[in-house]
């Protein structure tokens, strides 16, 4: 992709470029995450979600057409899954 874009001519600055996959990047991710999770900051808790049963995958809500998923057509079921949940503070006084 990134020759495309160049053949295309976009000037991007690709010494800047990051990705998510990338060791050195998500390594920090976990890392804040760990230390969010420890002072309390986030939490697991069980969700209620749209599961495809084909793709085995969950779903948006916008990705549901008449209780189907979109992409496989299969009729879409609701699962109880573990997810993280953030307890920040919504709004904050005297920032």
């Amino acid at each position: 992709m990134k020759n495309q874009l160049k053949q295309l001519g976009f000037g991007y600055d690709w010494s800047r470029e990051l990705a998510t996959c990338d060791p050195e990047y998500y390594r920090w991710e976990q890392w804040f995450f760990a230390r969010l999770y420890e002072k309390g900051l986030v939490y697991k808790k069980m969700s209620t979600v749209n599961w495809d049963p084909v793709d085995q995958t969950v779903l948006a809500n916008e990705q549901v057409v008449d209780g189907r998923g979109w992409r496989s057509g299969a009729l879409v079921e609701q699962k109880k899954i573990p997810q993280c949940s953030s307890a920040l503070p919504t709004t904050r006084k005297n920032c």
